[in-house]
């Protein structure tokens, strides 16, 4: 096993850096996540999907029946792909006709790209979680890939925050497999960082723009 202990405060630590696979693609996705009926109530937001040039829309979950109302009025429903948020229920995508890419790898442009939905088990109702070490047994069963989506942050550090401390199953994956980019949702919060194997992590919310030129992200371009 690539971990030694579920249990260290700095579960990074704990893992073999063999750094991230050479990845020279280009592709620009066009990324939703935590929108919470937000987009559906706001009147500037989705003017952020008017007129994008894009590849692939990614859905990161948490978004509301009534956002999605307003996503496919401007974005066709072959160019997304989705995963469920932590606060969605089971059927959402099913329901809403959407490709759900929980647990598989597609393609696009050359670029292999692979999900996993919900986010840690934090508390008792059903909703779309993993423990720990569930979703670092989900996981192992993905092939390599370029970019891994996910609604929950890969862990790194343990802040005491179940909630929002992320999934060790994510990080380890992104260890084992040498991912370069790991884009997610789940947290709020608008960022860019790097693990210590020099993954690049891409925190979203709400609509975000990620335009990837020779397998590294970059900021020129808003929307």
């Amino acid at each position: 096993m690539l971990y030694d202990t579920l249990d260290n405060l700095n579960f990074e630590k704990s893992l073999k850096n063999k750094g991230v696979n050479s990845f020279d693609k280009n592709i620009k996705l066009l990324v939703i996540a935590d929108t919470h009926g937000d987009l559906s109530l706001s009147s500037n937001m989705y003017k952020k999907l008017e007129n994008v040039d894009y590849d692939l829309c990614c859905i990161l979950g948490d978004i509301h029946d009534f956002d999605y109302d307003i996503i496919f009025k401007y974005i066709p429903k072959d160019k997304i792909v989705a995963i469920l948020g932590n606060h969605d229920m089971f059927n959402l995508l099913a329901r809403q006709g959407l490709n759900d890419i929980n647990g598989k790898v597609i393609e696009i442009n050359g670029v292999r790209i692979g999900a996993i939905q919900g986010s840690f088990k934090y508390k008792r109702e059903n909703f779309p979680s993993f423990t720990h070490e569930e979703s670092i047994e989900f996981l192992n069963n993905m092939p390599e890939v370029d970019i891994l989506l996910s609604h929950d942050k890969p862990f790194t550090y343990d802040y005491k925050d179940p909630a929002h401390d992320g999934l060790k199953g994510i990080t380890n994956y992104l260890y084992d497999k040498k991912v370069p980019i790991n884009i997610h949702g789940h947290i709020h919060k608008s960022y860019y960082s790097e693990l210590k194997n020099g993954t690049q992590v891409k925190g979203v919310y709400g609509i975000e723009l990620i335009n990837i030129q020779n397998g590294k992200i970059v900021f020129e371009e808003k929307i």
